[in-house]
Order: structure tokens, then C-alpha cells, then sequence
């Protein structure tokens, strides 16, 4: 692991200057049982590792439902595997509000009888860009066409594991997402993490403290570009005014010192964080609520 020791005086004075501009996460909403606000949830063409309990609670709560092209087979064989007829008339809640993507990787028939049962079918066939992001201006552009959405987050189930380059795909797109979907906050959801971009400024991220307590893992990585500087509180192994990059310093393997933790970037940085515990203990909900 490569990282910097503790912060001092003048990581706070930095943040207090900046406090005016702090960004919010609480990571474990979407977990709980009552959402806090209203998000989308993304289905891409990736496996899906999840309880079902929590997973289809998700669902339910989320304000706009996605599948992205293949992600359609994907989330219908989920369903199968729950017992879930996904076009049976008792479990109607299941069908996606929107089908995205160039539908390379679902049948005609399957989309069909999908929008049939009520989903909104846009076909995206420009080559140029991902289904992922094309995925996210679809979905923009459904809450604003909706009237009564007002998106706060955005969702996206996407596995860690398989192609290297499809995960790379995938952190490029968040750093597109401020373009796609202005302000609202996109979050890839893998079975074992967390991952989005924190825009320059002052962060705080509420920590679960299932995760505090389990000493989870986290990490800030810079992609693209050297981050000048950047600072810490609240993990084990703190940056302070830090410069960051491949090849030179990047935090990976870090944990937490505390359930409130707090980044001050001058560049786009990655955060990620492990939520195996979410999986571990799947009738332990109400533990997520507490920050």
C-alpha cells in the first residue's frame, strides 16, 4: 500500500474554507429499507452477484428502473432464479421503466413483449459511445421528460470482475457523467464495492459503521491525470496535501479511523470501497442505517 501519514492544521483549515462547497454521500441509503431520495437504477449487461431480498428492494424503491441492452436478459434470468415471472401480472413492478442500448445483445422478442408490458424502448446506436453512457442521457432525459422526477442518484450494477477494458470503460464514463446527467451523483454498485468520482472540492462520505467496525477496505485513486493535491480525515492512513499518481503515489488497501470521512481534491479522483458485510449479513438491514 502506498499512502501518507495524518493530516494537520492545515488539511483543516482547508477544509473549513471549502466547507461551503461540501458534497454529501451517504452510501448506505440505498441499502436501507426507506430511500432517502430518489434514484435510478441501472442494470448493464454484467453478472449479477446480489441477495435478492436486497437487491429487488432496490428496485422497488428506485424512482426510474434501467436495463441496458443485454442487461435485459440479465435482470429477466435474475428474476427466474427468485421464482419471478417478470411478465406475470403480480409482479409487474419488475418490468423496466426504460430499455436502452443498440440491442446487439437482446432478442427482438424479448423487447417486444417488454414494452407490451409497459417499458419505454429507446434504441441507441451510436457506436462512438457506450451503452453505459448513452444509458445515462437516456435516463436524464426520461426524469426530465417525466415532469414529477427529480433525480438525486443514480445507480449502476456494475461488476468488478471480467474485462479489463470494460472496467475501464466504465471509470471513464463517471468521469463523463457531470456531462450526461449534471449534478445528480452516479454510483457503480459491484457485489463487493462501491466506486464513484469525486469532482474537485470538499467531500464528506458517511460510512456505514458495519464497515468502520469490519475495518473494510477503501481507496482514492487517480485516473486520467496527477491529482496536485489532496487531502484526508478519517482513514487509517491519511493524505496530506498529497500529490498523487500511477507510477508515484496512489492509496489503495486503506480502512477507516472513523465513520466520517472527508476528501479535499483539487482534481477528479476515484472513490472506492468495499461493502462485502453488506452481502454477509443480509437480515441485518437496520445496520445500515447507521452512520
Amino acid at each position: 500500500m502506498s499512502t501518507l501519514m495524518s493530516g494537520d492544521t492545515r488539511d483543516r483549515t482547508m477544509q473549513q474554507e471549502n466547507a461551503i462547497d461540501r458534497t454529501l454521500w451517504t452510501p448506505g441509503d440505498v441499502f436501507c429499507q426507506d430511500a432517502r431520495c430518489e434514484y435510478a437504477l441501472i442494470v448493464l449487461n454484467r453478472p449479477i452477484h446480489w441477495d435478492h431480498d436486497r437487491l429487488l428492494r432496490m428496485w422497488r424503491q428506485a424512482r426510474v428502473t434501467v436495463t441496458v441492452d443485454g442487461g435485459t436478459h440479465r435482470w429477466t434470468k435474475y428474476l427466474e432464479k427468485q421464482g419471478i415471472d417478470l411478465l406475470s401480472n403480480e409482479h409487474r413492478q419488475y418490468v423496466p421503466d426504460l430499455i436502452t442500448g443498440d440491442m446487439d445483445s437482446c432478442s427482438p422478442e424479448m423487447i417486444g413483449r417488454l414494452r407490451a408490458a409497459g417499458s419505454t424502448v429507446v434504441e441507441t446506436p451510436d457506436q462512438s459511445h457506450t451503452d453505459y453512457t448513452k444509458a445515462l442521457q437516456q435516463v436524464a432525459q426520461y426524469a426530465k421528460s417525466a415532469g414529477n422526477i427529480n433525480l438525486a442518484e443514480i445507480y449502476v450494477l456494475a461488476e468488478t470482475s471480467g474485462r479489463f477494458d470494460h472496467i475501464i470503460g466504465n471509470i471513464n464514463t463517471l468521469y463523463k457523467s457531470d456531462k450526461l446527467v449534471g449534478d445528480v451523483k452516479v454510483i457503480q454498485v459491484a457485489s463487493n464495492s462501491l466506486t464513484w468520482m469525486l469532482k474537485p472540492g470538499l467531500h464528506e462520505i458517511r460510512v456505514p459503521r458495519v464497515l468502520t467496525r469490519q475495518q473494510s477496505w477503501c481507496g482514492l485513486l487517480p485516473f486520467g491525470c496527477p491529482v496536485s493535491r489532496i487531502s484526508t480525515t478519517g482513514l487509517k492512513w491519511n493524505l496530506h496535501d498529497a500529490t498523487m499518481q500511477f507510477g508515484g503515489l496512489v492509496s489503495t488497501s486503506n480502512t477507516y479511523s472513523s465513520s466520517k470521512v472527508t476528501v479535499n481534491t483539487d482534481t477528479p479522483v476515484i472513490w472506492t470501497m468495499g461493502i462485502e458485510p453488506f452481502q454477509e449479513t443480509p437480515n441485518q438491514v437496520p445496520v445500515f442505517t447507521c452512520y
